[in-house]
């Protein structure tokens, strides 16, 4: 696991297949409890889990998750995409297309910052 330097950690480099959302999940939920904000544990790994999932599904490579504590709590998913996801209403059938409005209902706050290498999706939880 990296290093926790009290108010951040990682970066966690995920692999490029399903096993990183369940990765991304174990990293937060440890991170939550050393910082004892466990109430914000369920949240957090859904959303995580919806940031990395929309990454899997929509570009190449390495991915990674940090996650802050500020004011609120950050959790970071960088890849090496620069297209930028969007919102999107899904039809009823529609089997993808919900993540980002569950991170847009869910956080206090979530966007998407350009990297060196690609981009930078976070959501923050109060």
């Amino acid at each position: 696991m990296p290093p926790q330097h009290g108010r951040k950690a990682g970066p966690w480099h995920l692999p490029s297949d399903p096993a990183a959302c369940r990765s991304a999940r174990r990293a937060v939920r440890a991170v939550l409890a050393d910082w004892e904000l466990e109430h914000l544990t369920h949240t957090a790994e859904l959303l995580v889990s919806e940031l990395v999932g929309n990454a899997l599904l929509h570009t190449d490579g390495p991915l990674r998750l940090t996650v802050e504590r500020r004011k609120t709590l950050r959790c970071r998913v960088e890849d090496g995409s620069p297209e930028v996801p969007r919102r999107r209403a899904a039809a009823p059938d529609d089997e993808n297309g919900r993540g980002l409005e569950l991170v847009h209902h869910m956080s206090t706050d979530w966007g998407v910052e350009q990297t060196a290498d690609g981009k930078s999706v976070w959501f923050e939880l109060g």
